[in-house]
């Protein structure tokens, strides 16, 4: 029986067909300690003369999260390139810190100071490649998670094996068991990362909990066959990308720090086009799409195809959309120095025409439209799903007014609003304080106290409103 190519074998074959290494190029090699990372750095040092590689540096980041366990890890990749006679590059940063500081997750944190650290490290040393370990086990786990997100098509072509930032992922082919294979077959010992063993986030809980129940009962090769169909996604947005172009061409315009699109062009796009062209010139004008999931597009999608004169929506990241002349203008979100605020019949109006955070009175309120797929569960009172199909946008805030109803969620029935502070005990003093976010026609929540019964989100929904109540501090 003929014996398989090695997967040092395959490796270079990967690198070769994706051009990942150029002769002559000076790499760094990220090394964390785990089988994925010491199993890369094997490969592309027993390659290093077949692929002309130049020099290799192993860099290593310190999360300083696991104490003894992190430094342990350190000085283990540090062995490893001493032994390889390798230059060795040590970054660290105080992750949860700034995982509090910026309101973001300790996993979402710990990469974005560890890239920070490779890009930096890089340019110091002048390496054209940054290498990272990724398998096709963790290809299969992300595209998962960015299809539970709500990613649109381009985001299930999963993470490239050549990036921008001379990003290479030399071992995105190959499988987590492959290369526990590889190691133990060259007596290579590598590092456990014991917080990876525990479901403490969403990888981890598809790792540990999803990804076994999926190869049980429905396919043993799981992995294989989302990595082949992330691969066969990116040879489509590979055409994609050529429609987009030059449907750019035609449509689209970038200058002084807004995008301009021609509505009368970009409508006689077919659909799928013009989601497309919307997200690029997204990222022309962010610099990347991080943020930006397909329900974020929605909005500035229905101005274009709806003819909705002078409508606008707010995108993550103090985006603006507004209708101007025929055109899309898309930038960076100026406060006005208008008042926001209307009156009707005596009464204080806040409009609002699509996501943002909105200050009113004492309160800040956050809308934002959020993937039905993952129907996640409100973190605090004074959070609220709302489906999306039964609200009548726009939405807008106002105070109590004689006269008020609405449907109390899980009362069966209309009620004066009246009588239902009168219920709660609410003093009538303070009524006049509390926000009341209404839709087109109805009251939809008695923010921080009830939603309304008609908009309750279900499973069957399709999309999804959040909104969150918090005081205003400023």
């Amino acid at each position: 029986m003929t014996n398989l190519p090695s997967l040092s074998d395959r490796t270079a074959a990967y690198i070769r067909k994706h051009g990942l290494i150029s002769p002559g190029d000076h790499i760094l090699a990220a090394v964390s300690g785990g089988s994925d990372s010491v199993a890369l750095l094997d490969i592309l040092t027993g390659l290093k003369d077949d692929l002309e590689i130049e020099r290799i540096t192993v860099a290593h980041f310190d999360h300083r999260l696991r104490g003894e366990e992190s430094d342990a890890d350190r000085e283990y990749v540090r062995g490893l390139a001493m032994r390889a006679r390798f230059d060795f590059r040590c970054g660290t940063a105080d992750v949860l810190s700034f995982a509090t500081e910026h309101k973001v997750s300790i996993e979402m944190a710990g990469r974005s100071r560890r890239h920070e650290f490779f890009q930096q490290t890089a340019r110091d040393i002048n390496a054209q490649c940054i290498a990272l370990g990724h398998t096709a086990s963790d290809q299969a786990e992300e595209v998962l998670l960015r299809l539970l997100r709500g990613a649109g098509p381009a985001g299930l072509r999963g993470m490239l094996p050549k990036a921008r930032g001379g990003i290479i992922r030399p071992l995105l082919f190959a499988s987590r068991e492959e290369i526990i294979e590889h190691v133990k077959n060259r007596g290579i010992t590598f590092r456990q990362d014991s917080s990876n063993f525990e479901p403490n986030c969403r990888r981890n809980a598809l790792r540990l909990l999803v990804f076994p129940i999926l190869r049980d009962a429905f396919n043993p090769e799981v992995v294989n066959t989302i990595s082949r169909f992330a691969e066969l996604a990116r040879d489509e947005e590979s055409w994609w990308e050529i429609q987009v172009r030059e449907s750019w061409e035609r449509c689209g315009e970038f200058a002084s720090g807004r995008v301009e699109l021609d509505i009368k062009k970009s409508r006689a796009l077919h659909p799928a086009l013009l989601r497309r062209l919307l997200r690029h010139g997204l990222e022309k004008l962010k610099g990347s799409l991080f943020g930006i999931q397909a329900v974020h597009v929605e909005p500035l999608f229905e101005i274009i195809r709806n003819k909705n004169p002078g409508k606008t929506a707010r995108l993550p990241g103090d985006i603006e959309a507004v209708q101007r002349g025929g055109r899309l203008i898309i930038r960076k979100y100026e406060p006005s120095t208008a008042d926001p605020f209307h009156a009707q019949n005596g009464v204080k109006i806040l409009e609002i025409n699509g996501p943002g955070i909105f200050h009113f009175g004492r309160h800040v309120i956050e809308i934002e439209f959020v993937d039905a797929l993952t129907y996640p569960v409100p973190a605090c009172p004074g959070e609220v799903l709302m489906d999306g199909g039964e609200i009548k946008l726009p939405l807008k805030i106002r105070y109590w007014r004689p006269g008020d109803r609405f449907h109390p969620q899980g009362m069966g029935g209309s009620k004066k609003l009246q009588d239902f502070f009168t219920d709660l005990k609410i003093p009538r003093e303070d009524r006049h304080t509390i926000p009341i976010l209404c839709d087109r026609e109805k009251i939809v929540w008695v923010a921080g106290l009830r939603l309304d019964q008609r908009v309750k989100a279900t499973p069957a929904a399709k999309m999804l409103i959040r909104a969150k109540l918090s005081r205003n501090t400023v």
